[in-house]
């Protein structure tokens, strides 16, 4: 793979980091507050974490995407230079992907009227993941074996 394709590909990922983390922050802060409104204000938060929802959902296909052909697209492969992208991958799916997730499946459960407050730990385990997986990503050299 050219250095051109390796830094195009760098740049897709972060913009769909960006684009997944962001709209995973506002889903999550609409989640928050969804349980505290009634009548027509809980169905406006409704439309607007599923309008949310589909950019997070896009924004986690286009960083994942980007992120493992990046990845699995250099010879050697970047899992062969060291722990840091096996320890930022278990980060990004149990800190991130798995609140990603739970989002979804709150909205479900709230369109479907069943309104429960989001836990508080989450902030901190999704607040933790995300500076983990940014520092891993930025120093890549971090822990190379």
């Amino acid at each position: 793979m050219s250095p051109s394709t390796v830094a195009w590909l760098t740049t897709i990922h972060v913009v769909g980091v960006i684009l997944w983390i962001s709209s995973l922050t506002a889903v999550l802060a609409l989640l928050s507050v969804h349980g505290k409104v009634d009548g027509v204000a809980r169905e406006s938060l409704g439309r607007m974490e599923r309008a949310l929802a589909m950019i997070m959902d896009l924004g986690a296909t286009i960083a994942i995407g980007a992120g493992l052909w990046r990845a699995l697209g250099v010879k050697p492969t970047e899992f062969g230079h060291g722990p840091w992208l096996h320890i930022k991958l278990t980060v990004v799916v149990l800190g991130v992907l798995s609140i990603h997730g739970l989002a979804r499946v709150k909205i479900k459960r709230f369109r479907e009227g069943r309104v429960r407050a989001l836990p508080p730990i989450l902030w901190v385990v999704f607040f933790a993941a995300v500076v983990v997986a940014a520092i891993l990503g930025a120093n890549t050299t971090l822990l190379r074996g």
